[in-house]
C-alpha cells in the first residue's frame, strides 16, 4: 500500500487522524478494483483455515503466568549455552515457517541473536530452569532499547522416539511480555529468535550472522572520543 500510495509512505499529519481508518477502505478498494491479486507465498485454504481458528484461541501459556505470577517469580539465571539447554526439540527451517506463518521473523531472528552474542560465542540470553516441565523462562533484551528487557516463556515436549510420529506437536505454546507477545498467529520476533536458535541455529555450522565490522568500527571512534574529553 506504500508503495501504491506515497501518502501511507511519510509522516502523516495530526490533522487526518480521525480520517486513518477511512483512508485505507478507500485505498484498499482502489487496490481491490484495479491491481491484481496480492498473493502470499505458500499460501493455501488450510492454511488460512488454520489461521482463522487460531485467532479465537486462548493463549494457554500467557494465561499460566498470570495465574501463577511467573513475572514475578525468582529464578536462578545461567547463561544460555548449548550445556545449559534442556532435551529441547530440533526444526528444520521448513517447520520453523510453518510455526511463524511465514518468514519474517525467521529472517530478523539472525540479527536479534547477533545482538545477544558475546565474544565466545555464547548467547547472553538468561535461562531459568522452571519446576514444570517442558516450561522454560528465557530473558532477553529489546533491540531498541538496551534498557528494556523482557521474559518470554516457551511450552515444549521432548522429541518422541518414533520419528515418525505425524501428530507430534514440538512447540505446545510461548508468551513473551513484549507488545506483540501474547499472539496466537504466529509469533513476535523474539519468541521466533529464540526458537530458531534453540531448534536449528544451534546444531548447524554454517549459520550466517550479520557482520559486526560497523558496528565494531562506531564502538572505537566512540571509545578514542571518550578518551580525548578525559
Amino acid at each position: 500500500m506504500k508503495e501504491i500510495f506515497k501518502f501511507f509512505g511519510n509522516r502523516i499529519g495530526y490533522a487526518h487522524a480521525l480520517n486513518i481508518r477511512h483512508f485505507l477502505l478507500i485505498c484498499g478498494a482502489i487496490i481491490n478494483k484495479y491491481y491484481g491479486l496480492i498473493e502470499m507465498r505458500g499460501a493455501t485454504v488450510e492454511l488460512a483455515r488454520e489461521m482463522r481458528s487460531k485467532r479465537d484461541e486462548v493463549n494457554v501459556v500467557q494465561a499460566l503466568v498470570e495465574q501463577y505470577g511467573l513475572k514475578a517469580r525468582r529464578g536462578r539465571w545461567i547463561r544460555l549455552s548449548n550445556i545449559d539447554l534442556p532435551s529441547f526439540p530440533r526444526l528444520t527451517l521448513d517447520e520453523l515457517s510453518e510455526f511463524t506463518f511465514g518468514c519474517f521473523q525467521l529472517r530478523l531472528a539472525p540479527s536479534y541473536i547477533q545482538d545477544n552474542l558475546q565474544d565466545s560465542g555464547e548467547a547472553e540470553y538468561q535461562l531459568d530452569h522452571l519446576r514444570e516441565p517442558g516450561l522454560i523462562r528465557i530473558r532477553v533484551r529489546s533491540r531498541f532499547r538496551n534498557a528494556t528487557r523482557h521474559q518470554l516463556w516457551i511450552a515444549f515436549v521432548e522429541p518422541p522416539e518414533d520419528e515418525e510420529d505425524e501428530e507430534h506437536t514440538p512447540i505446545q505454546g510461548y508468551y513473551c511480555t513484549c507488545q506483540s507477545g501474547a499472539r496466537t498467529i504466529g509469533c513476535c520476533c523474539h519468541v521466533a529468535a529464540v526458537i530458531w536458535f534453540l531448534s536449528y541455529a544451534r546444531f548447524e555450522d554454517g549459520v550466517r550472522y550479520p557482520s559486526q565490522r560497523l558496528l565494531d568500527k562506531v564502538q572505537n571512534v566512540m571509545t578514542e572520543i571518550n578518551v580525548i574529553d578525559v
